[in-house]
Protein backbone atom coordinates (compact mmCIF):
# COMPACT_ATOMS: atom_id res chain seq x y z
CA UNK A 1 0.00 0.00 0.00
CA UNK A 2 1.58 3.63 -0.74
CA UNK A 3 -0.37 6.61 -0.27
CA UNK A 4 -1.19 8.91 -3.31
CA UNK A 5 -0.22 12.45 -4.03
CA UNK A 6 -2.37 15.01 -2.24
CA UNK A 7 -2.08 18.41 -1.75
CA UNK A 8 -2.60 19.70 1.52
CA UNK A 9 -4.97 23.04 1.98
CA UNK A 10 -4.63 24.78 5.45
CA UNK A 11 -7.87 27.77 5.54
CA UNK A 12 -8.39 29.52 8.51
CA UNK A 13 -12.31 29.36 9.10
CA UNK A 14 -15.06 27.73 8.10
CA UNK A 15 -16.01 29.33 5.60
CA UNK A 16 -12.91 29.19 3.50
CA UNK A 17 -12.94 25.57 4.27
CA UNK A 18 -16.23 25.87 2.76
CA UNK A 19 -15.43 27.50 0.15
CA UNK A 20 -11.77 25.00 -0.82
CA UNK A 21 -14.28 22.20 -0.93
CA UNK A 22 -16.87 23.76 -3.41
CA UNK A 23 -13.57 25.16 -5.84
CA UNK A 24 -11.94 21.59 -5.20
CA UNK A 25 -15.13 19.62 -6.13
CA UNK A 26 -15.76 15.75 -5.46
CA UNK A 27 -11.87 15.23 -5.12
CA UNK A 28 -11.33 16.72 -1.90
CA UNK A 29 -12.03 15.78 1.58
CA UNK A 30 -11.87 17.36 4.93
CA UNK A 31 -8.97 16.65 6.96
CA UNK A 32 -9.19 16.34 10.90
CA UNK A 33 -7.26 13.98 12.60
CA UNK A 34 -6.46 11.86 9.90
CA UNK A 35 -6.63 8.36 11.67
CA UNK A 36 -9.37 7.63 9.47
CA UNK A 37 -8.94 9.26 5.70
CA UNK A 38 -5.07 8.65 5.38
CA UNK A 39 -5.64 5.29 5.93
CA UNK A 40 -8.57 4.91 3.80
CA UNK A 41 -5.86 6.50 0.97
CA UNK A 42 -3.26 4.89 1.88
CA UNK A 43 -5.50 1.05 1.28
CA UNK A 44 -7.31 2.84 -1.98
CA UNK A 45 -10.17 2.90 0.09
CA UNK A 46 -11.07 5.86 -1.66
CA UNK A 47 -10.75 7.05 -5.10
CA UNK A 48 -10.35 9.76 -6.72
CA UNK A 49 -9.06 12.12 -4.20
CA UNK A 50 -6.06 14.30 -4.33
CA UNK A 51 -7.03 17.22 -2.27
CA UNK A 52 -7.69 17.15 1.25
CA UNK A 53 -9.05 20.31 3.50
CA UNK A 54 -7.29 20.65 7.22
CA UNK A 55 -9.41 21.56 10.09
CA UNK A 56 -6.12 22.30 11.95
CA UNK A 57 -5.96 26.23 11.86
CA UNK A 58 -9.36 26.61 12.41
CA UNK A 59 -9.90 28.26 15.74
CA UNK A 60 -12.87 27.39 17.84
CA UNK A 61 -13.07 23.50 16.83
CA UNK A 62 -10.90 22.39 19.80
CA UNK A 63 -13.11 23.29 23.15
CA UNK A 64 -15.97 21.49 25.88
CA UNK A 65 -18.16 24.13 26.61
CA UNK A 66 -21.19 23.59 28.96
CA UNK A 67 -24.23 25.60 28.15
CA UNK A 68 -28.30 25.87 29.02
CA UNK A 69 -28.57 22.88 26.67
CA UNK A 70 -25.70 20.41 27.16
CA UNK A 71 -22.46 20.09 26.37
CA UNK A 72 -21.08 21.56 22.93
CA UNK A 73 -18.27 19.73 22.10
CA UNK A 74 -15.86 20.74 18.82
CA UNK A 75 -15.30 18.52 15.87
CA UNK A 76 -11.61 18.68 16.73
CA UNK A 77 -11.51 17.45 20.13
CA UNK A 78 -9.59 14.63 20.91
CA UNK A 79 -10.85 11.86 23.00
CA UNK A 80 -7.97 12.19 25.35
CA UNK A 81 -8.88 15.92 25.60
CA UNK A 82 -12.25 15.10 26.48
CA UNK A 83 -11.08 12.51 29.05
CA UNK A 84 -9.27 14.99 31.04
CA UNK A 85 -12.48 17.43 31.32
CA UNK A 86 -13.88 17.10 34.65
CA UNK A 87 -16.89 18.38 34.11
CA UNK A 88 -17.96 15.93 31.43
CA UNK A 89 -16.81 13.43 33.40
CA UNK A 90 -19.05 14.10 35.98
CA UNK A 91 -22.28 14.57 34.14
CA UNK A 92 -21.03 11.43 31.49
CA UNK A 93 -19.33 8.65 32.98
CA UNK A 94 -20.65 6.39 30.72
CA UNK A 95 -19.12 8.53 27.90
CA UNK A 96 -15.54 8.05 29.15
CA UNK A 97 -15.70 4.30 28.93
CA UNK A 98 -16.53 4.60 25.25
CA UNK A 99 -13.46 7.19 25.17
CA UNK A 100 -11.26 4.76 26.78
CA UNK A 101 -12.60 1.93 24.30
CA UNK A 102 -11.26 3.81 21.32
CA UNK A 103 -7.73 2.21 20.92
CA UNK A 104 -4.89 3.15 21.99
CA UNK A 105 -3.62 6.39 24.44
CA UNK A 106 -1.07 7.18 21.00
CA UNK A 107 -4.33 7.16 18.99
CA UNK A 108 -6.73 9.09 21.65
CA UNK A 109 -4.50 12.05 20.89
CA UNK A 110 -4.87 12.40 17.17
CA UNK A 111 -8.41 10.71 16.51
CA UNK A 112 -10.88 13.32 16.86
CA UNK A 113 -14.57 13.32 17.86
CA UNK A 114 -15.78 14.63 14.72
CA UNK A 115 -14.20 12.49 12.89
CA UNK A 116 -15.27 9.54 14.51
CA UNK A 117 -18.89 10.51 13.92
CA UNK A 118 -18.73 11.72 10.13
CA UNK A 119 -16.52 8.24 9.01
CA UNK A 120 -19.79 6.66 9.52
CA UNK A 121 -18.21 3.25 10.59
CA UNK A 122 -20.30 0.68 11.90
CA UNK A 123 -18.24 -0.13 14.42
CA UNK A 124 -17.12 3.25 15.81
CA UNK A 125 -17.35 3.43 20.08
CA UNK A 126 -18.91 6.94 20.02
CA UNK A 127 -22.28 6.85 17.91
CA UNK A 128 -24.28 4.22 19.75
CA UNK A 129 -23.37 6.56 22.81
CA UNK A 130 -25.24 9.94 21.34
CA UNK A 131 -27.54 8.04 19.42
CA UNK A 132 -28.60 6.90 22.90
CA UNK A 133 -28.04 10.55 24.29
CA UNK A 134 -29.89 11.87 21.47
CA UNK A 135 -26.87 14.26 20.68
CA UNK A 136 -27.00 16.37 17.72
CA UNK A 137 -24.45 17.90 15.40
CA UNK A 138 -24.12 21.08 14.35
CA UNK A 139 -23.15 22.16 10.22
CA UNK A 140 -22.08 24.94 8.92
CA UNK A 141 -21.66 25.50 5.26
CA UNK A 142 -19.62 28.96 5.57
CA UNK A 143 -23.15 30.82 5.12
CA UNK A 144 -25.70 28.99 7.05
CA UNK A 145 -25.78 26.77 9.88
CA UNK A 146 -28.11 23.67 11.02
CA UNK A 147 -28.67 20.82 13.45
CA UNK A 148 -29.60 17.66 12.75
CA UNK A 149 -29.68 14.35 15.25
CA UNK A 150 -27.17 12.16 15.01
CA UNK A 151 -29.90 9.15 14.93
CA UNK A 152 -30.57 10.87 11.69
CA UNK A 153 -26.83 11.73 10.94
CA UNK A 154 -25.75 8.88 10.22
CA UNK A 155 -27.54 7.15 6.80
CA UNK A 156 -25.06 4.30 5.84
CA UNK A 157 -22.11 2.95 6.71
CA UNK A 158 -19.72 5.54 5.27
CA UNK A 159 -22.80 8.12 4.43
CA UNK A 160 -23.87 10.83 6.75
CA UNK A 161 -26.13 13.94 6.07
CA UNK A 162 -22.94 16.02 5.94
CA UNK A 163 -23.14 17.42 2.21
CA UNK A 164 -19.22 17.99 0.70
CA UNK A 165 -19.29 21.45 1.51
CA UNK A 166 -20.11 20.92 4.71
CA UNK A 167 -18.05 21.11 8.47
CA UNK A 168 -19.73 19.50 11.36
CA UNK A 169 -18.71 22.06 13.88
CA UNK A 170 -19.88 20.57 17.02
CA UNK A 171 -21.26 18.07 18.56
CA UNK A 172 -24.16 18.75 21.64
CA UNK A 173 -25.01 16.78 24.01
CA UNK A 174 -28.03 16.75 25.99
CA UNK A 175 -27.79 17.14 30.06
CA UNK A 176 -29.13 13.78 31.38
CA UNK A 177 -32.17 14.55 33.50
CA UNK A 178 -32.11 13.53 37.11
CA UNK A 179 -32.10 10.19 38.47
CA UNK A 180 -30.83 9.03 35.21
CA UNK A 181 -27.55 6.75 34.01
CA UNK A 182 -25.88 6.51 30.56
CA UNK A 183 -23.49 2.74 30.44
CA UNK A 184 -21.55 1.30 27.46
CA UNK A 185 -20.45 -2.30 27.32
CA UNK A 186 -18.08 -3.15 24.68
CA UNK A 187 -16.15 -6.63 23.22
CA UNK A 188 -13.46 -6.41 21.64
CA UNK A 189 -10.64 -8.94 20.61
CA UNK A 190 -7.49 -7.27 22.43
CA UNK A 191 -7.53 -4.54 25.50
CA UNK A 192 -5.92 -1.81 22.71
CA UNK A 193 -5.78 -0.97 18.65
CA UNK A 194 -9.24 -3.22 18.68
CA UNK A 195 -12.35 -2.63 16.78
CA UNK A 196 -15.57 -3.25 18.24
CA UNK A 197 -17.25 -6.72 17.83
CA UNK A 198 -20.48 -5.81 19.62
CA UNK A 199 -21.48 -3.00 21.83
CA UNK A 200 -24.59 -1.77 23.75
CA UNK A 201 -25.07 1.74 24.73
CA UNK A 202 -28.34 2.51 27.36
CA UNK A 203 -29.81 5.43 29.16
CA UNK A 204 -32.14 4.92 31.38
CA UNK A 205 -34.48 7.10 33.46
CA UNK A 206 -35.69 6.10 37.14
CA UNK A 207 -38.84 7.54 38.86
CA UNK A 208 -38.84 9.47 41.72
CA UNK A 209 -38.40 6.56 44.12
CA UNK A 210 -35.47 5.20 41.99
CA UNK A 211 -37.84 1.76 41.82
CA UNK A 212 -38.95 2.08 38.24
CA UNK A 213 -38.11 2.54 35.01
CA UNK A 214 -39.12 5.44 33.37
CA UNK A 215 -37.95 5.22 30.37
CA UNK A 216 -35.01 3.02 28.77
CA UNK A 217 -32.97 3.77 25.31
CA UNK A 218 -30.92 0.97 24.15
CA UNK A 219 -28.82 1.57 21.32
CA UNK A 220 -26.51 -1.53 19.54
CA UNK A 221 -22.98 -0.78 17.97
CA UNK A 222 -21.18 -2.96 15.84
CA UNK A 223 -24.39 -5.34 14.69
CA UNK A 224 -25.92 -3.39 12.52
CA UNK A 225 -25.24 -0.64 9.28
CA UNK A 226 -25.74 1.82 11.63
CA UNK A 227 -26.55 2.57 15.87
CA UNK A 228 -29.69 0.21 16.00
CA UNK A 229 -31.89 1.79 18.54
CA UNK A 230 -33.88 -1.24 19.93
CA UNK A 231 -37.44 -0.65 20.02
CA UNK A 232 -38.55 -3.46 21.42
CA UNK A 233 -35.97 -3.59 24.64
CA UNK A 234 -37.23 -0.42 25.41
CA UNK A 235 -40.99 -0.87 25.78
CA UNK A 236 -40.54 -4.02 27.48
CA UNK A 237 -38.00 -2.12 30.66
CA UNK A 238 -40.19 1.18 30.28
CA UNK A 239 -42.86 1.56 33.19
CA UNK A 240 -40.99 -1.87 35.29
CA UNK A 241 -39.55 -2.64 38.24
CA UNK A 242 -35.46 -3.72 37.51
CA UNK A 243 -35.17 -7.33 38.11
CA UNK A 244 -32.37 -9.41 36.93
CA UNK A 245 -35.05 -11.46 35.06
CA UNK A 246 -36.62 -8.32 33.50
CA UNK A 247 -33.00 -7.40 32.12
CA UNK A 248 -32.48 -11.25 30.82
CA UNK A 249 -35.47 -10.62 29.06
CA UNK A 250 -34.51 -7.41 27.48
CA UNK A 251 -30.57 -9.51 26.15
CA UNK A 252 -33.21 -11.94 24.55
CA UNK A 253 -35.10 -9.32 22.63
CA UNK A 254 -31.93 -7.07 22.22
CA UNK A 255 -30.25 -10.36 20.74
CA UNK A 256 -33.20 -10.88 18.09
CA UNK A 257 -32.95 -7.51 17.30
CA UNK A 258 -29.73 -7.52 16.43
CA UNK A 259 -28.46 -7.67 12.10
CA UNK A 260 -25.12 -8.91 12.73
CA UNK A 261 -22.84 -10.17 9.79
CA UNK A 262 -20.23 -12.89 10.27
CA UNK A 263 -16.64 -11.70 9.52
CA UNK A 264 -12.87 -12.25 10.93
CA UNK A 265 -13.77 -10.88 14.39
CA UNK A 266 -16.18 -12.89 14.87
CA UNK A 267 -19.63 -14.75 13.50
CA UNK A 268 -23.19 -13.12 13.59
CA UNK A 269 -24.15 -15.89 15.99
CA UNK A 270 -21.45 -14.98 18.30
CA UNK A 271 -22.37 -11.19 18.22
CA UNK A 272 -25.66 -11.69 18.73
CA UNK A 273 -24.80 -14.13 22.02
CA UNK A 274 -22.53 -10.62 22.90
CA UNK A 275 -25.51 -8.21 22.58
CA UNK A 276 -27.21 -10.31 24.93
CA UNK A 277 -24.55 -9.97 27.61
CA UNK A 278 -23.83 -6.72 27.29
CA UNK A 279 -27.63 -5.36 27.22
CA UNK A 280 -27.71 -7.23 30.30
CA UNK A 281 -24.11 -5.68 31.88
CA UNK A 282 -24.99 -1.91 30.48
CA UNK A 283 -28.82 -1.71 31.73
CA UNK A 284 -27.35 -2.82 35.00
CA UNK A 285 -24.51 -0.14 35.06
CA UNK A 286 -26.96 2.75 33.65
CA UNK A 287 -29.82 1.41 36.48
CA UNK A 288 -27.21 2.23 39.32
CA UNK A 289 -25.61 5.39 38.41
CA UNK A 290 -28.81 6.49 38.32
CA UNK A 291 -29.08 5.80 41.64
CA UNK A 292 -31.31 2.76 41.46
CA UNK A 293 -30.77 -1.14 41.87
CA UNK A 294 -32.35 -4.89 40.88
CA UNK A 295 -35.18 -5.46 43.11
CA UNK A 296 -35.58 -9.33 44.11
Amino acid sequence: MQMPDITVYEPSSVKDVCNQLRALGESSRILAGGTDILVDLKANRIEGVNSLVSLRRVSGLKSIEKKDEGYHVGTLTTPNMALRHKGLGADFPGLFDAFLAMAATSLRNMATIGGNITSGVPCSDLAPVFVALNARVSLDNGDSRRQVSIEDFIRAPRDTLCAHDEVLTHIILPLLPSASGLSYQTFQLRSANAIAVASVASVVKLDDSLETINDARIVLGAVAPIPLVVEGTSGLLNGKKPTAALLSQAGVIARQEAQPVSDLRGSAEYRRELIAVLTRRSLLEAITRAGGRLNE
